[in-house]
């Protein structure tokens, strides 16, 4: 008869056990262990500074709220504001649940959330937008819109509100995963891109950081267990759509046999960045919307005129 599983550092209950050490934790020191990691990302990586007003952007899930509550926690003894934007894309029997434990956690942690919505900004809603993709058989997928339109929303809402930096609760394996399909893509530009805080281009493109940047997604899902931070356990019915799904599942798989694998594909990922820097893009105004991009017009407004013009209209075919 086996024993009771004991902290590594008190002798305690174990109630967390982390692979990459191979050590078990104790709800106590897990969450020390935790907020610890977090908060030495935020200092040494100087990813924010006394007078920052910092906009997380919180969809609702177990990171975003993860990432909020921890920028809350951190915020007073740093030096800095924070608030929530969250983005209503208009998925049906998805985004109403997301919305409505973020707006718990935000009124128990005293937070303000603003919302932008995909109907007000684009004029339709992401529903709305894969159904005209299904009608005219159009060979853009939902993830496409709804990354581009995200991106958008996000970063227009946290300048409007006048924040200095977007906090995104992008974790390890977010980071590892998108490294992985990059890879598989060739997409060289985005893997130089895609790092722990992008750096000021422009008054209008808000500098972004991700606090859980070094933390697998795992440790995330038992930190809110722990803390009680309530989130519905519900996934986006698009995620079957996204190469992303299966990326993630071979991953798991190999991290499951050999533990620590996922840092080791993140510190691939830092030396590719470090040997490959971003080229060159000059930034200029979309001159349909003002938004900042690369191109004449952004391509938010691109996939916007593309999917309203694309619409079917009653009794045509």
């Amino acid at each position: 008869m086996g024993g009771t599983v004991r902290c590594f550092v008190c002798g305690g209950r174990a109630s967390v056990y982390v692979s990459y050490l191979g050590e078990y934790l104790c709800s106590y020191h897990f969450v020390e262990y935790f907020e610890r990691r977090v908060k030495a990302t935020l200092t040494w990586f100087r990813l924010v500074e006394p007078g920052d007003r910092v906009a997380v952007a919180v969809s609702g899930g177990k990171d975003s709220l993860t990432t909020l509550y921890l920028m809350r926690k951190f915020s007073e003894e740093m030096g800095f504001e924070v608030f929530g934007i969250a983005v209503d894309e208009g998925i049906a029997g998805y985004r109403e649940y997301k919305l409505e434990a973020l707006r718990s956690l935000a009124r128990e942690i005293g937070v303000d959330v603003h919302i932008a919505t995909f109907r007000e900004l684009f004029g339709l809603t992401l529903d709305e937008a894969v159904a005209v993709l299904g009608e005219r058989g159009l060979k853009v997928k939902p993830c496409t819109v709804c990354g581009v339109f995200r991106r958008y929303a996000l970063n227009r809402a946290a300048r409007e509100l006048g924040a200095t930096k977007l906090a995104t609760g992008h974790n390890l394996d977010d980071e590892v995963q998108v490294f992985a399909m990059n890879l598989v893509k060739a997409h060289v530009d985005g893997i130089v891109r895609e790092g722990l805080a992008t750096e000021p281009a422009g008054e209008r493109l808000v500098p972004r950081i991700k606090p859980l940047y070094f933390i697998p997604e795992k440790e995330v899902l038992a930190y809110t267990l722990i803390r009680g931070i309530r989130t519905p356990f519900v996934e986006c019915p698009y995620i079957v759509h996204a190469l992303r799904h299966p990326m993630r599942h071979w991953l798991n798989e190999i991290e499951d046999e050999e533990p620590g694998t996922k840092y080791r594909v993140l510190a691939v990922k830092e030396l590719f960045r470090n040997i490959l820097p971003p080229p060159p893009k000059e930034m200029m105004l979309c001159r349909v919307c003002g938004e900042p991009t690369s191109h004449p017009v952004c391509r938010a407004c691109e996939l916007k005129t593309y999917l309203l013009s694309a619409r079917v209209v009653p009794g045509q075919r």
